[in-house]
């Protein structure tokens, strides 16, 4: 009984804490920990952990890194800034030697499980992952993380070698010879993110053979591609076989460049569980696709519907997570029996933060008629009017964050009153405007009222000033 207590305490010390307790581990040991509970398989796997621990190498502090290599050895994630200088000048051959000095040696490699290589020539990337190395080189590298240098380009002609246990890339395609690297570890991957300027480069990545594995699937670019996407043709055979299996897609493009390209994508998406899409405007075939996709279990949709009365409603059945754009006036439907978090942002690739027009009275229909039911409420940079505010239904939500949130102080009236079940809540960056209607004046009154509530108002400003001016 004593020890199940003890392992109870432990396994909710602060995260911070919990990350110095598994820095003194070694990474063999760190192994077993993911299986104690789920708290620390989120601790021990994200970003939030791994990145602390990150050697960062580049040119300006290779020398100093060179002459204590037993040290790096610790760190599970390594990430790698290639010298730009010519292949064959004297500051690129001492970068090398010196890079060899402090992560070529045996104990540090086989301590990597992520390896991020920026800029990366040619010359070391095949000293990396070359015919030379072997496939021991990196006996616990999972997830590799390249961007190659386009100035020299890759040659053909050689062969790669890539650890068996890799199952995550990304990479950044510059050029057609990136594509051999791909293809060589094509048929472990698990996950492949691909972002490129290029459509045509990103699509026959896409289309090549052996993505047996492949449950996930992410596909970015931040600039217009030289020519948009405009026929279904483009998705090879591959890339369809491709898109059957997977369980996850993300798509993020800035530009309009692909959007006659989501529907010829999506229809083939047969399994598909979890669907991100972050661009500009979203066309009915694509809306109509996506309805049909009933295996949904989280969908991220952060573009511009169009309207149309063609539209047909959204009701997903195994749907859990809701992250949408709050002017997108997604098509949702009323029978969402397994939505259970709602997360709502003004916020696109396209439109800054910080709205200053109110929630329209339409979304009422959309969204807040399932906040009924939800367990966890998230509104990300929303002008929420009062009286929007007091048509919320009585509230079964255990967990609501607010953040970058414009509203009046009335809220807190609003979650006393009608969310009984709260158990988690957070104001980050939010401006309340004092309402003569309110009776909790603070969010000390708030937690003296809810005493068994979590409540953070990071940053958050309750202001004292007629609500009626600052709306005119």
């Amino acid at each position: 009984m004593v020890e199940n207590v003890q392992m109870s305490v432990i396994q909710y010390l602060p995260v911070e804490v919990l990350c110095c307790i598994f820095d003194k581990l070694t990474v063999a040991e760190r192994r077993h920990l993911h299986l104690v509970c789920s708290h620390w398989y989120r601790i021990l796997v994200r970003k939030h952990f791994l990145l602390k621990r990150q050697l960062k190498v580049s040119s300006d502090n290779v020398e100093l890194l060179a002459y204590d290599s037993e040290e790096w050895a610790k760190f599970p994630c390594v990430s790698i800034r290639d010298d730009e200088s010519s292949p064959k000048s004297a500051r690129r051959k001492n970068f090398l030697s010196l890079l060899r000095k402090a992560i070529f040696g045996r104990l540090v490699l086989s301590h990597i499980e992520e390896l991020t290589v920026e800029n990366i020539q040619s010359d070391l990337l095949f000293e990396l992952f070359g015919e030379s190395c072997g496939q021991c080189r990196f006996p616990s590298l999972n997830y590799l993380i390249v961007s190659c240098c386009e100035l020299n380009n890759l040659p053909r002609n050689r062969a790669w070698y890539f650890p068996n246990c890799l199952t995550r890339l990304a990479i950044v395609l510059g050029n057609g010879n990136e594509l051999a690297l791909v293809e060589t570890v094509a048929g472990q991957l698990e996950e492949l993110l691909l972002e490129s300027t290029k459509l045509d480069l990103l699509l026959q990545c896409c289309n090549l053979p052996g993505f047996v594995k492949l449950r996930m699937l992410k596909l970015r670019s931040d600039t217009f591609f030289p020519e948009r996407f405009s026929n279904a043709f483009e998705i090879g055979d591959n890339f369809v076989r491709t898109l059957s299996q997977l369980k996850n897609l993300a798509i993020g493009f800035r530009h309009n460049d692909f959007q006659l390209g989501y529907a010829p994508l999506l229809q083939h998406c047969h399994s598909l569980e979890a669907l991100s899409i972050l661009g500009t405007d979203l066309c009915v075939a694509a809306c109509n696709a996506i309805g049909r996709l009933q295996g949904l279990r989280k969908l991220e949709l952060l573009v511009r519907i169009e309207k149309s009365s063609n539209l047909i409603s959204w009701n997903f059945q195994n749907l859990v997570s809701l992250h949408t754009y709050v002017w997108n006036l997604a098509p949702l439907g009323n029978d969402l029996p397994s939505l259970k978090v709602i997360r709502i942002s003004n916020y696109t690739v396209r439109e800054g933060r910080f709205s200053v027009r109110p929630v329209e009275q339409i979304y009422l229909q959309r969204y807040f008629s399932h906040f009924g039911t939800i367990v966890k409420l998230f509104l990300y940079d929303i002008y929420l009017e009062e009286n929007l505010l007091l048509q919320f239904p009585k509230m079964q939500t255990r967990e609501i964050i607010l953040r970058c949130v414009r509203t009046s102080s009335l809220v807190l009236d609003i979650i006393y009153e009608r969310a009984p079940a709260i158990f988690y809540l957070y104001f980050w960056d939010c401006c309340f405007l004092v309402s003569p209607r309110a009776k909790i004046p603070s969010f000390g009154e708030l937690s003296r009222l809810l005493p068994h509530v979590h409540i953070s108002h990071s940053s958050s400003k309750i202001i004292a000033v007629d609500y009626t001016q600052i709306l005119s």
